[in-house]
């Protein structure tokens, strides 16, 4: 069966049906009800809802076919509002779709970049202080007396 989940980074933004079909859910024409989300399948809708409305597509883009750059405010997202986990979760879970298994090496890898580059926005290097240290301080400071 398929889910209604994909990356998150899909749901309510056009590229939820990529969940539908990648978790292989299927509607009986005569009964087009659909069986309710499992809970893990709950968890990747929460995780792909916190990236709505803008952020899904521009961050699937990125990671699956790698034809966008992630924007400031969608890494602020991703990083405060998703978070890891969500974010290598849904990028797994969309992964079994057999569009993407052919690629599953470079869309991974691209997750893991996107992730990082995210990351280093919003924790930027901390950059040494520089201290005044003077010439005529010596070993045998009173400090260390």
């Amino acid at each position: 069966m398929v889910v209604t989940v994909s990356l998150g980074l899909m749901v309510k933004t056009g590229v939820s049906r990529e969940i539908q079909e990648a978790s292989g859910r299927i509607s009986d024409e005569k009964n087009d009800a659909e069986r309710p989300l499992s809970s893990y399948e709950q968890y990747l809708e929460h995780c792909a809802a916190k990236l709505y409305p803008n952020c899904g597509s521009n961050i699937f883009s990125a990671i699956f076919f790698g034809n966008e750059t992630v924007t400031c405010d969608c890494c602020e997202k991703l990083v405060n509002d998703v978070g890891k986990r969500c974010h290598d979760d849904m990028t797994k879970f969309i992964l079994q779709r057999p569009d993407y298994k052919t690629k599953k090496n470079q869309i991974l890898c691209r997750s893991d970049s996107v992730w990082n580059d995210c990351l280093s926005l919003e924790n930027p290097p901390l950059q040494p202080i520089a201290a005044p240290f003077s010439d005529n301080v010596s070993l045998e400071s009173e400090l260390f007396m």
